[in-house]
């Protein structure tokens, strides 16, 4: 079918327009909002005991890793997402060790204190790298609670995918948190009113998504920024402690390593990986998430159903994107409901 040039044109208003309303409703919000609320409360990473090491992937590259909680406690891997680092997951960390779990993080290649290795990023250096991490850290005869966010979550996919006769000896359950597995900026785009773009001018949609997500901008503490980030990756009811511990999180990831996993994440599709998860697998999601809707976890449940895997599907109230920082306890409690074995009958606590 040939498009025609006012079809075009009309899709760039439309884009324009969207982009606009964006950028009018981010600077309304930095002009009226102080620069720190009063009794503004701050989230601060869990200072328990820990312990830090290094883990080398399967080309050599050097993953920084750090493990809290008892020796010879049951297992849980925590992957976190694009543009963060171990420090992701501050009250899933604290409320897992005092469960009595031995908790293990890593930082992705890139990001944190993680090298960024000397070959392309990919779907397979994820999948690598997170198979270093429980082979150094998951003995024979244990398995692990794998909870990926975001970009971790594709990790456990992509990992799923590649090493799909080890998923069993590893892993007794994975939760994959505000994430997707294919067409991403189509799915994005589908959530804002631009919801048309995608069908009227697909190529140029993808285009867009891979020029966006890969731009190398540098996150700045100012209050343009704060105001973007919590207009994109979280939400209205977001306290303004977790805004700012994702804003700086994400100011610690260089704009590179940043642009170059955005054009990895723009294309992926790890549809196989997530058919190939072969142990319960439980999917989690904000109301309110932008960045992966939950339309984009509608389609991960659609699969897991027809393989006979979905454990639980969760909607959570008065989220974004952030999930684990956004809403820690309901996060919290749809743990506690799988690793006690507990049905819960709506999917999850709302």
């Amino acid at each position: 079918m040939k498009i025609s040039s006012k079809l075009v044109v009309g899709a760039l208003g439309a884009l324009g327009a969207g982009a606009a309303a964006v950028a009018a409703g981010a600077a309304a919000y930095a002009l009226s909002s102080p620069t720190e609320p009063a009794n503004a409360k701050l989230i601060e990473d869990y200072d328990g005991p820990s312990e830090d090491g290094t883990v080398v992937s399967g080309d050599g590259t050097r993953l920084h890793t750090r493990v809290w909680g008892p020796v010879d406690g049951p297992l849980a891997v925590l992957i976190h997402g694009w543009t963060c680092n171990v420090t992701n997951f501050p009250r899933q960390v604290e409320h897992l060790v005092a469960r009595g779990y031995r908790v293990i993080g890593y930082d992705q290649r890139g990001h944190g204190e993680s090298e960024a290795g000397a070959f392309a990023f990919s779907t397979d250096v994820l999948a690598d790298d997170l198979h270093a991490v429980l082979e150094a850290h998951v003995p024979d005869g244990k398995q692990a609670l794998l909870v990926g966010h975001s970009m971790g979550a594709i990790t456990i996919m992509a990992w799923a995918g590649k090493y799909s006769d080890e998923v069993e000896r590893y892993a007794h359950h994975a939760v994959l948190v505000s994430t997707y597995a294919r067409e991403a900026v189509a799915n994005f785009v589908g959530a804002t009113p631009l919801a048309a773009l995608p069908r009227l001018v697909p190529r140029f949609t993808d285009r867009l998504g891979d020029a966006v997500l890969g731009a190398p901008v540098r996150v700045r503490n100012n209050r343009l920024h704060t105001a973007v980030i919590r207009y994109s990756a979280l939400c209205g009811y977001a306290s303004y402690g977790a805004v700012k511990y994702t804003e700086d999180m994400l100011a610690t990831c260089p704009p590179d390593v940043r642009g170059e996993w955005g054009h990895v994440l723009a294309g992926l599709d790890v549809t196989e990986g997530l058919r190939t998860l072969s142990v319960p697998t439980s999917v989690v999601v904000g109301q309110y998430d932008h960045l992966t809707p939950p339309s984009d976890a509608d389609v991960i449940a659609g699969e897991l159903r027809v393989s006979g895997h979905l454990d639980r599907f969760a909607v959570i109230r008065d989220s974004g994107h952030m999930l684990p920082l956004e809403q820690p306890e309901k996060l919290n409690a749809l743990l506690d409901s799988i690793l006690d074995g507990r049905p819960v009958a709506s999917g999850a606590p709302e």
